[in-house]
């Protein structure tokens, strides 16, 4: 709690500085003198907590829902996603701030040790710094692949620092997961610090998630200018299965699944939910809140799920489901009704049915996705988002404005779980039954199994032969994180454009008679195909440059051994 109330402060601390001429005359956090700072475990904690707020988060009205969600085949908003369209050009100007906090939190190691305290007073504070730098430099790999390397803060004096080339990316991972390493040392416990502040267990979790990018991304990225040439990916498969096996073990860790999927989304207090290692609270009495209540329960703001990705839940006896034959017998609101109790649990627990209760307060209850309204108002496919819901929560059935509480999951158990799975079956073609039946039993689905293909009518191609065993992890996967904001990594470390470049999403069968005055944009099966008239010829996806991001022109001009991404030359 103690924690919690540091971060909030700190947050309206920055709020007001915008009202406030005269803070922008006081000295940056980055920037305080190093004679009157730093003797104090006290001073490198308030140091640290100025990370917490760039976090990703829970905004307001459009942003109410904040998971990353709009750049995958899981789900479209109004406007096709440039990235996946392939529209993006080349751009001006400086990478400045994509290195603001590395630079700054690099001023913590230059100085960290000038600290009097013993080191057992300060060394959570070491780890939480160990953190962010990974997590700020694996914003930057994911953008615009490898990058400099700096262990110390730049200065404009440093002329041959500043025009130093790419780390080669397999070292620049490394560095990465030796801070995470270090971070998963330092840090305390979550039994001793909580979940909304940064533990062993989430420094765990998070190498998980690094190793299984990178191991995929060289594996299957290999024989491409966007690989590392002699790369490993075996030792980083060995990675994850270390990290889950020291995290899954005894080890004083706190971790598990949550008994309830579709609430655990949905929880403003998240502080006992055992599965969520590391979460973003809100608090509306001190200025801190968001709008997903209004996002998942009165206003859709423009947020559409895919049939894409429904048709990867399988029934509820873990068969494949035959959606396209299900549109044919039904349409609209029967369709979505016959889903929502044919499907596996979690699609129920992502995608609204009619009459599911909304509001507990007022007994408001799903009628029909609204595709016939505009802005925010607008569900751009029919498949209405659920995920995130509480009917329960002070915030269901009011309007936007920050009327929410709930919770933002930065990283959960299952995650993990999955993580291993696939980095297991990568690794040496082991199936963890065991584990991946934890996730199955939570929601009362059977075992998991591998599903013949034959069997399959919406089988989907990754544009390479992927074995029915890996098909069936990455699919359990897709559901289980269904719009968690996970789907764009994937397909990215993948290199698995082929799942939609060509293609344009499509939404539910429209049924007329449920919008007699609307004319619905439909494709010759009846699916909803919002991008019928903006994407005639679907996404067009350039694999051999939309993978990472251009690198700035200005930054390319300033240092000429920097080498601009392939495809942007």
């Amino acid at each position: 709690m103690a924690l919690r109330h540091k971060i909030y402060s700190l947050l309206l601390i920055l709020s007001l500085s915008a009202c406030d001429p005269g803070f922008l005359d006081r000295p940056p956090l980055d920037a305080i003198s190093s004679d009157a700072y730093w003797q104090k475990a006290r001073d490198l904690e308030n140091y640290v907590l100025q990370y917490y707020p760039t976090l990703p988060g829970h905004g307001t009205y459009g942003g109410g829902y904040g998971y990353p969600i709009n750049h995958s085949d899981d789900a479209i908003l109004v406007t096709p996603s440039l990235e996946m369209n392939g529209v993006r050009g080349t751009v001006g100007g400086r990478w400045i701030s994509d290195w603001t906090s590395i630079r700054s939190i690099n001023i913590f190691f230059d100085n960290y040790r000038k600290c009097k305290d013993d080191f057992e007073l300060y060394r959570h504070y070491v780890g939480e710094a160990h953190f962010f730098r990974a997590w700020y430099y694996f914003i930057l790999l994911k953008k615009y692949g490898s990058v400099p390397w700096y262990s110390s803060a730049l200065r404009p004096d440093m002329s041959a620092e500043l025009a130093l080339p790419r780390t080669p990316r397999h070292e620049l991972v490394d560095h990465l997961l030796e801070d995470l390493d270090k971070a998963s040392e330092y840090l305390s416990l979550r039994s001793v610090v909580g979940n909304n502040r940064l533990n062993k267990e989430t420094a765990l979790a998070f190498k998980t998630r690094v190793a299984l990018y990178e191991g995929t991304w060289q594996k299957y990225h290999a024989g491409t200018p966007l690989a590392t040439q002699g790369a490993n990916p075996a030792r980083y498969f060995q990675a994850v299965v270390d990290a889950y096996k020291e995290l899954s073990g005894k080890g004083g860790y706190q971790v598990g699944l949550h008994d309830d999927y579709y609430e655990m989304f949905g929880l403003d207090d998240m502080s006992a939910v055992k599965e969520v290692l590391f979460y973003k609270t809100y608090n509306y009495a001190d200025g801190l809140s968001n709008d997903v209540q209004y996002a998942t329960i009165l206003s859709p703001v423009e947020i559409g799920i895919t049939w894409s990705l429904v048709s990867s839940y399988l029934d509820k006896t873990g068969k494949p489901y035959d959606l396209a034959a299900r549109a044919v017998e039904k349409q609209g609101n029967d369709f979505l009704t016959q889903l929502s109790a044919d499907l596996d649990p979690r699609y129920r627990a992502t995608v609204w049915a009619p009459g599911d209760l909304q509001v507990s307060s007022s007994n408001l209850r799903f009628s029909k996705p609204p595709i016939d309204q505009s802005g925010m108002n607008l569900c751009t496919t029919g498949f209405q988002l659920k995920k995130g819901s509480n009917p329960r929560s002070t915030g269901a059935g009011k309007g936007g404005s920050g009327n929410s509480e709930t919770g933002y999951i930065y990283f959960r158990y299952g995650e993990v779980v999955l993580n291993y799975a696939e980095a297991l079956y990568e690794l040496n073609g082991e199936i963890d039954y065991e584990a991946l039946n934890t996730l199955r039993h939570r929601v009362n689905m059977p075992d998991f199994k591998v599903v013949a293909p034959q069997s399959d009518p919406e089988r989907v191609d990754y544009g390479y032969p992927v074995p029915d065993a890996l098909y069936e992890i990455r699919r359990e996967r897709r559901v289980e994180l269904a719009m968690e904001g996970h789907r764009t990594d994937d397909y990215k470390r993948w290199a698995a454009h082929k799942l939609f470049k060509g293609k344009r999403p499509k939404g539910y069968p429209f049924r007329k008679e449920e919008f007699p005055n609307f004319k619905a944009r439909v494709d010759e099966k009846g699916l909803i195909d919002y991008y019928q008239a903006a994407m005639p010829a679907g996404y067009g996806f350039r694999e051999n440059q939309d993978y990472l991001s251009p690198i700035p022109q200005d930054e390319l001009s300033l240092n000429p051994n920097l080498v601009q991404n392939p495809g942007w030359q």
